[in-house]
C-alpha cells in the first residue's frame, strides 16, 4: 500500500491555531483515491489505497528540517504534502517554487529571526509535481498555482524537502511528489473545504496527468492546413495543426475556436472531434482531439502575420504529400489516419 506523508505546523507567533495542525486531526489513516482523469484517459487505472501518516512540524529550524532528516535518513514516502497557514490568502494556494532565501519578519517560536540569508546558496527549487497540468480539471473549492511561498518556515521546509528529494532517486528513476499548500485563515477556508481540497490534491499527486488538447483540421479542395512552430515558442520549427489546451469547463469546440483567435486572429467555427489521439511527454499524457475547423467569412491572408503569436509559417499540404515534415508530438498519426481511411473533410 502506497504510503503519504501530510504535515502541517503547530500554531506561531500571535496565533493561538493553525488550520494546518487542525486538519491533520481529521485526516482519515487510510484513503481511497481515483483517476481524476478517467474519463479522458487512454486506458484505464484502478483505484489507489494508501495510507495517510500526519506529522505536525515545529515552527523552528529543528521543525523546518524535520522531514528532509527523514529522507536523508532512508525514510521514504509516496508523496510528501506540505500544509500551512497563510495569514494573508483568501483562497488556498499551490506552492509551485521553494525560495533559497530566508527573511524573518517575526521569531520562528524557538526566538530565530534570520534577515536576509540563503538556505543552501544553490538557488530556488521547484516542486516535483507537475501543478500546472492539474489546473485543466475542476476543484472542490476555490485555488491558485503561486510562487510565492514566503521566506518563513513554510518555504524553509517546502526547500528542505525538495532539497533532499533532489539527492535521493528511486531505482526506477521517479521522483517524489512534494509540494506546499498554503490555507488561508478558517473564516476564509473551512476545514471541511479543505480536506476535500487535500484529498482532490492527493489524487492528482498521485495519478500521472492528462491533458486534453485540440487541433484544428481545417481543409480547401484537397489540402489540409499546417502551422510550423515559431523560434520563440516551445519546440520551435517543430509542425503541428493548430489549437491547445482546453480550460476548465470549455467544450472542445469553444475550446478550438478561442485557440485559433488566440493565436491567429482568425475567427473560425469548431465541429464534433472525429476522434482523439494519444501520446505521452515526460510528465503528462496528451489526449489530442481533432475537430473539423472551417473559417467564418473569408479566408484570412496568410502574409498578414501581424496577430500571430506562435507560428511563423502555414501551409496547405496534399495527403498525398509524403515529403517528410518535422512534425510536433502524435499530428504525424492523424495524417497517417487520414490517409488510411482517405478521409478529409470538406470545408463549409
Amino acid at each position: 500500500m502506497a504510503r503519504i506523508l501530510v504535515t502541517g505546523f503547530e500554531p506561531f507567533g500571535a496565533h493561538q491555531r493553525n488550520i494546518s495542525s487542525e486538519m491533520l486531526e481529521q485526516l482519515p489513516s487510510t484513503l481511497r483515491l481515483n483517476d481524476p482523469w478517467s474519463d479522458v484517459r487512454q486506458y484505464t487505472v484502478a483505484p489507489l489505497d494508501v495510507t495517510i501518516e500526519t506529522r505536525v512540524l515545529s515552527v523552528d529550524e529543528a521543525g523546518s528540517a524535520e522531514i528532509s532528516s527523514a529522507l536523508e535518513q532512508g525514510e521514504y514516502w509516496d508523496a510528501i504534502l506540505h500544509l500551512g497557514l497563510c495569514e494573508s490568502c483568501q483562497i488556498p494556494r499551490i506552492e509551485t517554487l521553494a525560495q533559497d532565501r530566508i527573511e524573518m519578519r517575526i521569531p520562528d517560536n524557538n526566538g530565530r529571526q534570520l534577515r536576509d540569508q540563503t538556505i543552501s546558496g544553490k538557488g530556488d527549487l521547484p516542486i516535483t509535481a507537475p501543478a500546472q497540468s492539474w489546473m485543466s480539471l475542476d476543484w472542490p473549492i476555490e485555488c491558485e498555482l503561486s510562487q510565492d511561498a514566503g521566506t518563513f518556515l513554510c518555504n524553509e521546509t517546502l526547500y528542505r524537502t525538495l532539497s533532499a528529494i533532489d539527492m535521493k532517486s528511486t531505482d526506477d528513476g521517479r521522483t517524489t511528489p512534494c509540494l506546499f499548500l498554503h490555507l488561508p485563515p478558517d473564516e476564509n477556508c473551512s476545514i471541511t473545504s479543505g480536506l476535500e481540497l487535500v484529498q482532490e490534491l492527493l489524487q492528482r499527486m498521485m495519478y500521472r496527468p492528462v491533458l486534453s488538447v485540440v487541433a484544428a483540421l481545417m481543409s480547401r479542395n484537397d489540402q489540409y492546413l499546417v502551422a510550423r512552430r515559431s523560434p520563440t515558442q516551445k519546440h520551435p520549427g517543430k509542425w503541428e495543426f493548430p489549437g491547445g489546451k482546453v480550460e476548465p469547463n470549455e467544450t472542445f469546440q469553444k475550446a478550438i475556436e478561442r485557440e485559433i483567435m488566440e493565436e491567429f486572429g482568425w475567427h473560425v467555427k469548431g465541429e464534433l472531434p472525429i476522434g482523439v489521439w494519444y501520446h505521452s511527454l515526460k510528465e503528462v499524457d496528451i489526449a489530442l482531439h481533432v475537430l473539423p475547423t472551417n473559417f467564418e467569412g473569408q479566408t484570412p491572408s496568410f502574409e498578414n502575420q501581424e496577430l500571430w503569436t506562435a507560428h511563423d509559417a502555414v501551409a496547405w499540404r496534399s495527403l498525398k504529400d509524403t515529403t517528410a515534415l518535422d512534425w510536433l508530438g502524435n499530428d504525424a498519426a492523424v495524417v497517417d489516419w487520414m490517409r488510411d481511411t482517405d478521409y478529409l473533410p470538406r470545408a463549409k
